[in-house]
Order: C-alpha cells, then structure tokens, then sequence
C-alpha cells in the first residue's frame, strides 16, 4: 500500500515537472520568435525610410531639373524678344494673346521648340504680331522692319488660314506683297514673285498697288491706303 501512494506521489511529481519544462519550453519558444519579429519589424522600418528618403530625393531632383529648364526657356524668349526688337505697348497694341507657345512650362506639346516673343503668336517655324493701328503700306513694312521683321511672306492656304483665324476681324490687313513696276508683277518683300497657283489677286495690278488680305483672299488696294497690318519674323530655334 505504501509503495502504491509512493509509486502515484512520484508519478504526479513526474508529471508536475513534465508540464513544467514543457511551459518553459513554450515560453522560450515564444520569447524568440516575439524577438525575432521584433528584429523583423525594425528591418521592415528601416527599409521603409530608406525608400521614403529616396522617394523624397528623387523628388527634389525632379523638381529642380524642371525648373531649371523652365528658367532655360524664359532666357531664351528674353533672348528672342531682344533679337526682333521691343514692342511699344499701348491701348492699340493686341491684348489677350493666346500665349500657350510662349511658355515652355505650360503645355506638353511638342511645339515649343523656340519661342516666340511675348504678345507674338507662333505658326511652324515663324512668329507673327498682329496689330491694332493702322497705317499705311510702307508705314507698315518700316515699322516691322525696326523691329528686325518684316510684312508676312504667305507661303501656303494654311498659312493662310492661321492668319485669318488669329486676325478675328473683317477688315483689310496689309501683307508683304506690292506690285512692282519695274518687273511688272507681284512680288513678296524677300524679293521672290507671287505663285498665281496658289494665290490670285482681286483687283487691278498697277503702280502704287500694294496687297491686303481679307476672308483668305488677296486684294490689290493703293498704297497709301491705311489698313491694320502684320509682322512675320524667322522663329529662332
């Protein structure tokens, strides 16, 4: 009997110390992996502020690439407005000009090689200003020719037409085309003769005519008559 009750006390003393190493074990077990995953949480955050920080960086480089090419463009339209000369502001200059070829930072198309001078619009590889006075033909031509351009040389029926689209009037325009008496015929300022296949001029060829343009057309009008006019220039690129 007495070996019975000493073989239960010492199994339960067994079995007291059995469930007391395996609790051990099991608090162990979970001490290391609460440890490692703490390791894992730092190595998590230290990764993340790496890529943050560079996120940032990048940013900034972003940033300052940008508007250093903005600052390129604006030197280059100060340079440009220079080249062709400083237009007289004043209650008859053209107001709202559309200005999305004069800013290199405003739009993505892919027009904005070169710009134009403030208050110029630009149409493929040239600048025009519209005027709002008017005066006469050779009035006209000196007056773009002080500011290092000239009366437009019509090359086309599309340049035509972005003329007549930016022009948002019905009245007469004078353009760089007069009839010379010495050669008899139409000839732009550049010293090049009118191409009648694209171009027919309404009205008389005589001396002392010089040409307006109108709706898309061509008109002979004398000289010394006083129409609103336009400047062409060579857009540098």
């Amino acid at each position: 009997m007495q070996d019975e009750e000493r073989y239960m006390t010492l199994n339960l003393q067994l079995k007291k110390r059995s469930s007391s190493q395996i609790f051990q074990l099991k608090h162990k077990d979970c001490s290391v992996m609460l440890h490692w995953y703490k390791v894992l949480l730092g190595i998590s955050g230290t990764v993340n502020g790496i890529l943050l920080l560079t996120l940032i960086s990048l940013s900034l480089l972003v940033s300052q690439g940008v508007l250093l090419k903005c600052q390129e463009g604006k030197n280059s339209n100060i340079t440009q407005h220079d080249d062709i000369g400083n237009l007289e502001t004043n209650s008859g200059t053209r107001g709202n000009i559309n200005n999305k070829d004069t800013s290199l930072c405003g739009s993505k198309a892919t027009d904005h090689i070169g710009l134009c001078p403030s208050e110029w619009l630009k149409y493929q590889e040239k600048c025009y200003w519209f005027s709002n006075e008017m005066k006469s033909w050779s009035d006209s031509y000196g007056y773009c020719l002080e500011r290092k351009s000239h009366l437009p040389i019509i090359q086309d029926q599309l340049e035509m037409a972005f003329i007549q689209k930016n022009l948002k009037q019905s009245n007469y325009v004078w353009i760089g085309l007069n009839f010379t008496s010495l050669v008899r015929t139409w000839t732009w300022v550049d010293g090049s003769s009118l191409d009648s296949n694209i171009f027919v001029i309404k009205g008389p060829a005589k001396e002392d005519s010089c040409a307006a343009t109108k709706e898309n057309k061509i008109y002979s009008e004398t000289c010394s008559s006083v129409f609103k006019w336009i400047c062409q220039s060579i857009n540098k690129q």
